[in-house]
């Protein structure tokens, strides 16, 4: 009886599939959200040398979380980043920085900064992209992506763990409504 009753929900599509294991929304104590609790964030950690940025773009459309020791990436988030001149095709950022401890240098599921590749699948499982990127391709971006809606209707979310010489360097959490002018 039981059985039957699983099979009519999933035939009828009233069961929902929820999101997959790997996925989080927190990183280093900020949230992957956009709404009066949760704004722009631009952080740097001088102990640790990292950046935290929360960056809303399109009214809340695009909404990113990253961590990261890239002096380029958070000058093109338009935060200025102290002693830092960026290459003169790149915007210099103008958003001041929060100088502060970041509460920790993880993820919500316990990733961490410094991480192998292998102890980031064990707690995630094995991403859905791998790709080299860098402009030597010196780096491996393992990237998880789920949406949550099939068609124009639902968010894309995606998670990216960049590799350097074996360890991890670099979170970044993107969420992404997929219903935005000019997107397709």
């Amino acid at each position: 009886m039981f059985a039957s009753v699983v099979l009519l929900l999933v035939a009828s599509g009233s069961a929902k599939a929820g999101p997959p294991a790997w996925f989080d929304r927190m990183l280093a104590g900020y949230e992957l959200q956009y709404d009066q609790k949760h704004g722009q964030a631009g952080v740097y950690d001088a102990k640790t040398g990292y950046f935290l940025i929360r960056d809303i773009e399109c009214d809340g459309g695009i909404v990113s979380v990253f961590l990261t020791r890239d002096r380029h990436m958070v000058s093109n988030a338009s935060y200025k980043v102290p002693n830092f001149t960026p290459n003169p095709d790149e915007g210099a950022g103008s958003q001041p920085l929060t100088n502060k401890p970041l509460s920790s240098l993880s993820t919500g599921k316990g990733v961490t900064i410094g991480f192998s590749r292998a102890q980031m699948e064990a707690k995630l499982g094995k991403p859905t992209q791998v790709k080299h990127s860098g402009p030597r391709k010196q780096f491996v971006d393992c990237i998880y992506r789920w949406q949550d809606k099939p068609g124009e209707e639902g968010i894309t979310y995606e998670e990216t763990y960049t590799f350097k010489e074996g360890k991890l360097i670099q979170i970044e959490f993107l969420k992404t409504a997929n219903d935005l002018p000019g997107k397709g």
